[in-house]
C-alpha cells in the first residue's frame, strides 16, 4: 500500500517510516525531510501533491508529543480527511485534534503496520448510508417497500466497491438502476474516488 506520512514535527515518524518500509509499503509526504512546512509539496516546482500522484491508500499522523493543535507540518491530514482517505494516528493521541476522525491508532512505531492494515479496511459510514438510502429509493419504486435491504463500501485504492444487498430477487432492469443510483449517490459523497464499482447480492 502506499501511504502518506505526517509529522507533528520534523522527524518524528522516522522509525514509522522505517517499518512500514520493511513491511512493504511505499511512503509519501507533503513535506520533503527537512524542507520548510510551507509551502507544501504540491506548491513546489518540480514536486506534485501525493494525493494528486500517487494512489494513497491511508494517511498516517505521528507525533511524539501531546499537543491540542494542528502543527504546520500536519496540514496534509485535513487534505486526506477531505478526500475520505482512512486516518491512523501513532504515537502521542492525548488531546490529538484528529482523534475523532482517526480510524485506527498505535501507540508507537511498533504496531504501526498492524494498524494501516486496519485502516485500510475500515468501514465507511458516510459512503454506506448514501448507498443504503439510493437501493432503499429503487425499492420502495419498484413495489418493494417491505424487504430489508442494506449495502457497504470498501476502499481498494482509490476505487470504491460497492455492495448492494436488497433482500430480494431483482429483475434486470430493477438491477441495474439500483447500481446507477448507488453509484452516484456514493460519488456525490466521495468524487475524487477513481472508479466505483457495485456488485448486487441475493
Amino acid at each position: 500500500m502506499r501511504v502518506l506520512i505526517l509529522e507533528g514535527r520534523s522527524g518524528a515518524a522516522g522509525e514509522t517510516i522505517t517499518r512500514l518500509e520493511e513491511a512493504g509499503h511505499s511512503v509519501s509526504r507533503c513535506h520533503d525531510p527537512d524542507a520548510a512546512v510551507f509551502p507544501c509539496n504540491g506548491m513546489v516546482d518540480g514536486h506534485q501533491c501525493p494525493l494528486d500522484e500517487d494512489q494513497v491508500d491511508v494517511a498516517v499522523v505521528v507525533r511524539d508529543e501531546a499537543n491540542p493543535e494542528p502543527t504546520a507540518s500536519e496540514d496534509g491530514v485535513g487534505c486526506a480527511l477531505r478526500r475520505h482517505i482512512p486516518l491512523v494516528m501513532v504515537g502521542q493521541a492525548d488531546s490529538s485534534p484528529y482523534w475523532d476522525h482517526a480510524v485506527a491508532f498505535a501507540p508507537g512505531p511498533e504496531t504501526a503496520v498492524a494498524a494501516v492494515a486496519d485502516a485500510a479496511s475500515a468501514p465507511l459510514p458516510r459512503h454506506d448510508a448514501a448507498a443504503e438510502v439510493a437501493l432503499r429509493e429503487v425499492l420502495d419504486r419498484h413495489g418493494l417497500p417491505d424487504v430489508t435491504s442494506s449495502a457497504s463500501v470498501r476502499r481498494s485504492g482509490r476505487d470504491l466497491l460497492v455492495t448492494l444487498r436488497p433482500g430480494a430477487a431483482l429483475d434486470k432492469t430493477v438491477a441495474e438502476m439500483a447500481s446507477v443510483r448507488a453509484v452516484g449517490a456514493v460519488r456525490g459523497v466521495d468524487p475524487w474516488a477513481s472508479k466505483i464499482d457495485v456488485t448486487i447480492e441475493s
